[in-house]
Parts: structure tokens; sequence; C-alpha cells
């Protein structure tokens, strides 16, 4: 399976597209196809799926208690995203009340997530890198996952 990696700076356009960096772009097509999966898990970034891995990712959902909290307000958060084509040029098209909503426009970072993609404001990303850090709990988590 592909695997996505790296950081890319990008653009949305007054279109609401988002041309993704020609690495990423080559593995999703060589990969997966054009079709992809926008959606948000977050407030604060979009997440874009390859149509077979967000199928997987729906099946796992369609596995667990659908009446379970965290299932219910994951599936609705997800719900206002869209299936889309990426297209010639190697852009996405954003749906409008996904862009909306997670604000993002303008200057932002496309990284790899190993199974997707995500967009993020490029302040936040920045934001992101300065502040955060691992906690002592979360590091011994990881170190019992060998990494």
């Amino acid at each position: 399976m592909e695997r996505f990696r790296g950081g890319f700076p990008a653009t949305v356009d007054a279109k609401g597209r988002v041309k993704l960096p020609a690495k990423l772009r080559e593995q999703l097509e060589a990969g997966f196809g054009r079709e992809v999966y926008v959606c948000s898990f977050f407030p604060h970034e979009l997440r874009l799926y390859p149509l077979v891995v967000w199928e997987v990712v729906e099946e796992r959902l369609l596995a667990k208690p659908g009446m379970k909290p965290a299932v219910l307000k994951l599936v609705e958060r997800v719900n206002y995203g869209q299936q889309v084509d990426m297209d010639d040029q190697g852009r996405v098209l954003i749906p409008a009340l996904l862009r909306e909503m997670v604000d993002v426009d303008g200057e932002v970072v496309v990284s790899g997530r190993i199974n997707h993609l995500a967009v993020t404001r490029r302040e936040r990303a920045a934001s992101m890198l300065e502040q955060a850090s691992l906690t002592d709990d979360e590091l011994e988590e990881l170190a019992q996952l060998e990494l």
C-alpha cells in the first residue's frame, strides 16, 4: 500500500481547489486513482482519503455499535464530506461548506498522514510545530509501541 509522507506548502485558490504537491499527487493517482473523500475529523484540518481507503474506514465504523457516542459524533462530522475527483492538473475541489466550517483557504500545508492527506492552514501548522510537544505519558505510550 502507498504511504503518504511529508508536508508541502500549497494554496487553496479562489474557486476552493487545492493543487496537490507533485509527489503526493503522483502517489495518489498511481496507488489509488483520482477519487478521494474530503472530510474533517477535527475543526482545524481537512482530510483527503483515497476513496478505497475511505471505504475501509466506513466498514470499520459500521462494525462499531452505532449508538456509541464517539461513533455518532464522528459519523456526524464526516457526513459533511464529499466524494470528489482530482482533476488533470492535480487539483481537488474542497466543498464550500467544509471550507467554511474548517476555515481552510489561501496558504495551506498538505501533509501525508500515512493513509490519507491532511490540509491545514499554514499558520495553524506552524503553530502546532512550535507549541505541540509530547507529554511524558504520551512518550511512554509511544515507547510501548516500539516505534
